[in-house]
């Protein structure tokens, strides 16, 4: 039988960066469905006076009332827009680190 030796490095580098990709993906989706609902004006769909014109009108002040409280909120976002440049900072420095470790990092006097 022969003894495999794994690569904790590699399989840490690969735990890492997996993590950061799909934490990544989930606030880019999340930024979406709230940009689509946001540019969502479905009042031309229905009736005047109807139960879906009055909650889509409901739905419509909620939205501008949180638009309205965002200015409150800046500091919170620019904190969260902080951490995500911060993890694509180390995602860039993992694709760095797995890019020198490929080629061998020769160079000696």
């Amino acid at each position: 039988m022969k003894k495999i030796s794994m690569n904790k490095k590699g399989q840490t580098l690969s735990l890492i960066s997996g993590t950061i990709v799909g934490f990544m993906v989930l606030i880019f989706i999340i930024f979406a469905v709230l940009y689509g609902i946001s540019t969502l004006n479905p009042t031309s769909f229905f009736t005047s006076g109807s139960a879906d014109a009055n909650a889509t009108a409901n739905l419509q002040s909620n939205l501008t009332g949180g638009v309205s409280d965002f200015a409150s909120r800046i500091p919170t976002v620019l904190t969260v827009l902080g951490v995500v440049l911060a993890l694509g900072a180390i995602l860039l420095l993992i694709v760095f680190v797995k890019r020198m470790q490929g080629t061998g990092g020769g160079g000696g006097l």
